[in-house]
């Protein structure tokens, strides 16, 4: 069996919803404005690409190769990234809106979230070393023995950080959503 193999294309405007596109190659392409809503894309690798406001809710990443692959204006739900490869993977987003994902049990040092809603997320055992979520709304989204080392949580909103069950040291915060740790201490705050 052969596999497919894509190289520096552009692709805009396709319509892969419930489609099985898994053990394909992409190498240094880009998808714009591209539907992957239930699309089958196990096993396939991205390298060096990236996605501009795409769909990609309930997109099958099993097994999938993720390096320096960028999420820009996209729409994730439900994707369960901890099912990816984790040799080498890179993943960033910016401006996306990525709800019930989760990446549970990743090395995403460095990754980047900013400027995105990340609602309803995992983050459970995940390695987010210096990772970036600025002006990031993190509403319901957890974290749990995270490695938050380094984080910038720079004018992120909504978040809900046990500074006892995750490792904070050296991260970024911003008022007034920096006194969301107050919450975790047995104390009594008068106006």
């Amino acid at each position: 069996m052969t596999i497919e193999e894509f190289e520096n294309k552009k692709i805009v405007k396709e319509d892969f919803s419930n489609q099985n596109l898994s053990k394909r190659i992409f190498l240094e392409c880009t998808f714009e404005n591209c539907n992957f809503s239930n699309t089958n894309l196990s096993n396939t690798k991205f390298l060096n690409s990236s996605f501009k406001n795409c769909n990609l809710s309930l997109t099958n990443f099993d097994k999938a190769k993720l390096q320096e692959v960028f999420f820009t204006e996209s729409k994730l739900v439900g994707v369960q990234f901890f099912k990816c490869d984790r040799f080498l993977l890179s993943i960033s987003f910016k401006k996306s809106l990525i709800e019930s994902c989760n990446f549970s049990d990743m090395p995403l040092k460095k990754s980047s979230f900013n400027e995105s809603t990340l609602r309803r997320c995992d983050f459970i055992s995940t390695d987010l070393y210096r990772a970036g979520f600025k002006k990031t709304n993190l509403e319901g989204t957890r974290f749990h023995n995270a490695n938050l080392k380094e984080a910038d949580f720079s004018n992120a909103i909504n978040y809900s950080i046990d500074p006892f069950n995750n490792k904070i040291e050296k991260a970024k915060f911003s008022k007034p959503d920096v006194y969301s740790f107050l919450n975790f201490f047995d104390i009594v705050i008068e106006q």
